[in-house]
């Protein structure tokens, strides 16, 4: 007998095992205050045929794959790291050309992200758009042309380390675009380790607001700030979620007991949750499992996770 459809609405894959081993051990759960405990990440590298691997294991149809251009990761370290001496002008020119280098550097990454989706069209790529290094015009036009020529069905945000308020008026051309072309958008949401809570829940609010038929995942559920999810989905109730991340943090620092996580989904509605993995950090097979192990929820509230709601919420 056949088992239920599987949807892994967030997995990251990157051009090289060695580069995804090192993403991986960047996080260090600061969020959850854990006091140096970590759950066990996988066990995968997380190139694109670990990913198709780790779906084979699995038994999951498909993935969403959240493509990231980890040359942003550094863009605050390089700014910051320009000299006090320069004058104004100087520093401006050279802010402009390290943008330059980063927006290059996430041009060709989308395409080949796309690539990799035409190459195994179990992996659909969601591409990454910066408000910081491209103008909104040069986003937009970057994004139809990723769609219309390259396979791209969606985007991936993390306002986090790109340093942006969901609600950030450089974003609404983007917005207004993923509506017009049918796309997904899948952002990171939790507590961010500097002032400006750029993940926090009610962040998105502006964008649920003055987008109301934007198909837009918040990632993990508020992660560190999931204590706010309850509420910030009572008042928005067309706000999707994804599982992934804060389901590994159970009994585990400040993440929530088995029950805590479940009644988080019934609260929210088990109808708007779907699962999502973060692979390469967890493996499918045992997000699958956990999801499968949760209290509370019936077969067919888990089931629905595990691929139907995403079937139905973002039309895979």
């Amino acid at each position: 007998m056949a088992g239920p459809l599987i949807i892994d609405t967030h997995m990251h894959l990157y051009q090289t095992k060695a580069e995804g081993r090192r993403c991986v051990e960047l996080y260090d759960g600061w969020e959850f205050d854990a006091g140096g405990r970590l759950p066990p990440y996988g066990r995968y590298g997380g190139d694109p045929e670990d990913g198709i691997a780790a779906l084979d294991e699995a038994g999951a149809d498909r993935a969403i794959f959240v493509h990231f251009d980890t040359a942003l990761l550094a863009r605050s370290e390089r700014l910051a790291a320009l000299s006090a001496d320069l004058s104004e002008g100087e520093r401006s020119r050279r802010a402009a050309g390290i943008d330059s280098d980063i927006a290059a550097s996430v041009r060709e990454s989308n395409r080949w992200a796309c690539r990799v989706g035409r190459e195994r069209p179990r992996l659909i790529p969601y591409v990454c758009i910066d408000p910081s290094v491209m103008t909104p015009e040069e986003n937009v036009a970057h994004l139809r042309d990723l769609v219309e020529n390259h396979g791209a069905r969606g985007v991936k945000l993390h306002s986090i380390i790109q340093g942006f308020f969901m609600g950030d008026p450089r974003m609404r051309p983007v917005y207004e675009a993923c509506i017009e072309m049918d796309l997904g958008i899948v952002a990171h949401s939790g507590s961010s380790n500097v002032m400006d809570q750029y993940g926090d829940p009610w962040s998105f609010a502006p964008v649920y607001e003055r987008y109301p038929d934007l198909k837009l995942v918040m990632a993990h559920m508020g992660n560190g700030s999931w204590h706010q999810t309850r509420l910030f989905a009572e008042a928005y109730p067309g706000a999707m979620y994804d599982l992934c991340e804060l389901m590994e943090w159970i009994d585990i620092g400040k993440g929530p007991t088995a029950a805590q996580f479940a009644q988080l989904i019934r609260d929210v509605g088990s109808d708007r949750v779907m699962l999502g993995t973060d692979f390469p950090w967890w493996d499918p097979i045992d997000c699958v499992r956990k999801v499968m192990e949760l209290p509370l929820l019936s077969s067919e509230e888990k089931e629905a996770i595990l691929g139907r709601n995403a079937e139905r919420l973002l039309g895979i």
